[in-house]
């Protein structure tokens, strides 16, 4: 069970590691975004992403680290924090946050491979909403990355979690299909997984 938490002064250290462009593109977004160093320290977030650790009575900032009011959930991702990951796994860690307070919500937290140069992300958490229903639009996907519709449908899928079957499922299309709009996809984003894609898809181009 949920128990009561306390919050530091010091829940964020953010606002200083992006752009005025590409904050503006994270606060375009309706899920929160959390972005967390090696330690689990949020390093900067989005408004809805503050807005969950501020009001929220199932996870917080404490001591800057994000950190979950179940004590069995806050194990579990100290522990997942402290294991070992290879560069190119693509393992995310995802957990049902409950409280007598709020609704309930899905946080799924993804490594990043390769962090932008003077930012210190290695991790990506989303916060989804109990809907479930919330996606980064497709205007921005094609406007920002100049992805293609079909190539921004595919990314939109993808980043709300789904595998390249569920995809593929999902829009009616072949998974070869889509792994050749996956390709195009990295390509234009400049990634090479779909982990650094989530990243890159959360915190706007690199240029930005």
């Amino acid at each position: 069970m949920p128990g009561k938490v306390s919050r530091d002064s010091r829940q964020l250290r953010s606002g200083e590691r992006l752009s005025p462009l590409g904050r503006f593109v994270l606060d375009k977004l309706d899920r929160g975004v959390l972005l967390l160093d090696d330690a689990g320290i949020v390093v900067d977030s989005n408004t809805l992403g503050r807005r969950a650790l501020e009001h929220s009575a199932g996870m917080l900032a404490r001591n800057g680290r994000l950190a979950f009011a179940d004590t069995g959930i806050d194990e579990r991702f100290v522990q997942w924090l402290d294991r070992d990951r290879s560069p190119e796994s693509d393992g995310a860690l995802a957990v049902t946050v409950r409280s007598h307070a709020a609704c309930p919500c899905r946080v799924v937290i993804w490594p990043v491979d390769a962090p932008s140069a003077g930012r210190d992300a290695s991790f990506l958490a989303v916060v989804y909403g109990p809907e479930g229903s919330r996606a980064i639009g497709l205007d921005v996907l094609m406007r920002l990355y100049g992805l293609t519709r079909a190539q921004a449908d595919v990314a939109r899928s993808l980043y709300a979690g789904n595998t390249v079957e569920q995809t593929a499922a999902q829009l009616a299309l072949s998974r070869n299909t889509v792994r050749t709009h996956l390709k195009q996809i990295f390509s234009k984003c400049e990634v090479r997984s779909q982990a650094e894609l989530r990243h890159v898809l959360a915190t706007g181009p690199r240029c930005l």
